[in-house]
């Protein structure tokens, strides 16, 4: 049997109850995460905007336990080997996220706008090799340490996990507790919670990559927007670290004229979807 368990205790969980907003919040995004484990495994990769189809749901159904005391204890249960594998992955993008978060210590990484300067430095003077996007399909950035799966399970866990994190909840703990081929507990308090939570949204940027778009919509306000790669055919978030940069970028609004720039893809613990994954304006080529 294949079973997941969340155990909710502390100040959150009063007469082993807790609120639905707690328990609606926890249970979607852990079901986001076992999809994202499940799409990864049927269909060999997972994708930004990656979702379940509706005949994916019935070989991944974890069925619904009645509550337990202890804090609060709801049980989640399958029983076939699909069921298994997904667990197993769930355990395996969690184990070295936690892992770090433990021993993690003071972060001296420079902010995103430090090394967005510095890679336009190095590209005005030519000290770095730009390449094309079908380079970074088939070269990834030596940053890219990890697979995108990872980053998108552990994003829903990190979901979880801002409930401990809030100051409503107090004096709390959240326990994940997952049996698979292998059974693995995972016990975060609030600073154990703020500690992933740094490990996984942790952001840098990739090496320049030259990109051909359709520039879809620009926001002024967020300095961000949406293009069409016109190699694949996909959208992405674009953003700008300036005014400058993004009026570049406004010139191609509404004119349905390819856009040539040097971008910079945004890598987000360790790991980023090359097909579609956020992109930091450099400069037009």
């Amino acid at each position: 049997m294949n079973k997941i368990q969340i155990h909710f205790d502390g100040d959150i969980a009063t007469n082993h109850q807790v609120s639905m907003r707690t328990l609606g919040r926890s249970i979607y995004h852990l079901q986001n995460a076992l999809d994202r484990a499940y799409i990864e495994n049927k269909y060999g990769s997972i994708w930004k905007h990656a979702r379940m189809r509706a005949q994916d749901y019935d070989e991944s159904t974890f069925l619904v336990q009645e509550p337990a005391e202890g804090g609060y204890v709801l049980d989640f249960l399958a029983n076939n080997q699909i069921t298994k594998k997904i667990v197993d992955r769930l355990a395996s993008a969690i184990t070295p996220a936690i892992e770090e978060a433990m021993k993690q210590g003071e972060d001296a990484t420079q902010t995103i706008v430090q090394q967005i300067e510095t890679k336009k430095t190095q590209v005005d003077k030519e000290l770095i090799q730009l390449q094309n996007f079908e380079n970074l399909i088939n070269n990834p950035s030596r940053k890219i340490i990890r697979s995108y799966g990872d980053r998108s399970i552990t994003k829903e866990i990190d979901q979880i996990l801002a409930i401990i994190r809030s100051k409503h909840a107090g004096s709390s703990t959240f326990e994940l507790i997952t049996h698979g081929t292998q059974s693995h507990k995972y016990t975060f308090d609030r600073s154990l919670s703020e500690r992933f939570h740094g490990v996984v949204s942790k952001r840098g940027i990739g090496d320049p990559v030259l990109y051909i778009a359709k520039v879809i919509s620009l926001d002024s306000k967020n300095k961000s927007g949406k293009i069409l790669n016109v190699i694949n055919e996909k959208t992405a978030n674009i953003h700008f670290t300036n005014d400058a940069d993004f009026f570049k970028a406004k010139d191609f609004l509404g004119t349905n004229a390819e856009m040539t720039f040097i971008g910079c893809p945004i890598i987000e613990y360790g790991a980023f979807d090359p097909q579609a994954g956020d992109i930091y304006f450099i400069e037009i080529s």
